[in-house]
């Protein structure tokens, strides 16, 4: 507490003994629930405010999401699918007394087996998920509720598996390339190709092959590379294993998608600049799409770095 403000620290290190005579403050609260730093991410942070000259609480501003301690309320959204043991005379008395609940139902019930997102029947009925849940408890469906997920656009992109089949040069590319992670030491090479010479199924396949490793991975694009079509095509492949990280998110859902981060629930992250400080464990693949790109330099504030 300095005065009459409680202000945000972070601890750096410890000493016993302190050379310090006057009277010093104590800690009024450990306010996060996990612990906010990896090693790697300090060494990062002391790097960081060494070489590019920059105060290291600036550093701290830059590389963690500043809500990062702030309670966040996730959003959910409520699915629901029919169920096979769904009783026939039920069903019945629902399209003799309860019309509405009945569309709601044979709505359900068509897009199954597949969860049907529960606000898109709002064209039926005004108020779906009471309906849903008097048909749950009617035990004629099943309600399932997942977090919303922060795609830079409405589009949902459903996992898919599609068979590459490479050409002789890009087979010596990905094996170069699987080489090197499989050595387990630090390699940086450049991939060069034109566009539409089929570089993002490169990145695709190496990807793959670095989760089958059980590590992860970060893929840097430009911001204004950071189309929904770009991040749609990993989502699409590696579905609930991605985060996007991009301008659109707010400071609650960095702070979301940072402790998910953390907690290994993604193994890839597709974002701009600031994503190369994605906290993932185990971290085996960095891809710098249009490495050239002015925009991974940061001019400003402090620190200027360069990702």
């Amino acid at each position: 507490q300095l005065g009459r403000r409680l202000v945000y620290g972070v601890i750096i290190s410890l000493n016993e003994n302190s050379i310090y005579a006057g009277d010093v403050k104590s800690i009024s609260e450990i306010i996060d629930d996990i612990p906010i730093l990896t090693k790697e991410l300090w060494e990062l942070i002391q790097w960081m405010s060494y070489y590019y000259v920059a105060p290291i609480g600036k550093v701290f501003n830059t590389v963690l999401p500043i809500s990062l301690s702030k309670n966040y309320s996730p959003q959910f959204h409520w699915y629901a699918r029919h169920l096979e043991t769904a009783d026939k005379i039920a069903v019945d008395e629902l399209k003799k007394n309860a019309p509405i609940q009945y569309n709601v139902y044979k709505k359900i019930k068509k897009e199954s087996p597949v969860f049907f997102k529960i606000s898109s029947l709002k064209t039926i009925c005004s108020n779906p998920v009471s309906i849903c849940n008097s048909l749950e408890k009617k035990k004629l469906i099943q309600l399932i509720k997942k977090e919303k997920d922060h795609n830079p656009t409405d589009l949902s992109f459903e996992p898919v598996e599609k068979k590459i089949h490479f050409n002789s040069d890009q087979n010596k590319v990905i094996n170069k390339l699987e080489n090197c992670i499989e050595s387990g030491q630090f390699n940086s090479l450049l991939l060069h190709g034109v566009t539409g010479s089929g570089k993002t199924e490169i990145f695709i396949e190496i990807i793959k092959r670095v989760l089958d490793r059980g590590k992860s991975g970060i893929i840097l694009l430009p911001e204004i590379a950071l189309t929904p079509q770009i991040a749609g095509r990993f989502k699409s492949v590696f579905g609930d294993k991605t985060a996007l990280w991009h301008s659109q998110l707010t400071q609650s859902q960095r702070s979301s998608t940072w402790k998910k981060l953390y907690n290994g629930k993604y193994k890839i992250v597709i974002g701009a600049r600031s994503a190369i400080f994605a906290p993932l464990k185990n971290l085996g693949l960095i891809i710098v799409d249009e490495e050239h790109d002015t925009s991974y330099k940061q001019d400003s504030p402090s620190p200027r770095y360069h990702a």
